[in-house]
């Protein structure tokens, strides 16, 4: 009989590789109907909020967790945006995965504010969490980062309504107005990972 670790093990070696993205049914309705007519029409205070909001709860979850359990990872189920090869992350992979990518959307969303498409193109693959930083200094790095990332896009934004699109892998074009409110959504999807994380997280350390 398979041990628990086995089990991990096998379902790892099945999962899609980095920058795989969402299964195509997903994808669809991200392009064609979340796309136009939600983030399209989606308010700015509105997205701010969500983005607020949902960073606290993160925030609550990383420091209700000791060293050893914010590092221990854990496989998540199959969860909508979430990509495969994400699903067996730590609560510190988590928060530092949120910095990287949050900190990529800030300048995506000021250079389309400013009539600018920036340079390259998104790659899901290359926002992974690194690692080999102590816990304590990520959460650190969190908390600066959910307390100044929203002021710095509003510092620097020219046009929230700006028709300047810059392609996101999964949606397609989008202006700054709908990137504005994918960085929002990405929070939340995040929030519910981290949740199921944090649930499933050993009681002991021994395991």
């Amino acid at each position: 009989m398979a041990t628990d670790n086995e089990t991990v093990e096998q379902t790892i070696s099945k999962l899609d590789p980095p920058g795989a993205g969402v299964p195509w049914p997903q994808r669809m309705i991200m392009r064609y109907i979340l796309s136009p007519f939600v983030a399209g029409r989606s308010g700015w205070e509105k997205n701010q909020q969500v983005f607020t909001t949902s960073s606290l709860e993160i925030l609550k979850l990383l420091e209700s967790l000791d060293d050893w359990h914010v590092q221990k990872r854990v496989m998540v189920p199959p969860q909508t945006g979430l990509e495969d090869s994400s699903r067996y992350w730590s609560a510190v992979m988590v928060a530092e995965h949120l910095m990287i990518v949050g900190m990529g959307m800030r300048d995506v969303i000021v250079r389309l504010s400013q009539g600018k498409v920036p340079p390259g193109k998104v790659d899901t693959a290359r926002v992974k969490p690194i690692g080999g930083r102590p816990p304590e200094q990520v959460i650190e790095s969190y908390k600066q980062f959910i307390t100044t990332l929203m002021p710095q896009i509003d510092a620097a934004v020219q046009d929230r309504d700006s028709t300047t699109v810059y392609d996101h892998p999964w949606f397609g074009p989008f202006t700054a107005r709908q990137w504005h409110w994918v960085l929002a959504q990405h929070n939340l999807i995040h929030l519910k990972q981290l949740q199921r994380i944090v649930a499933g997280l050993p009681k002991n350390q021994a395991v």
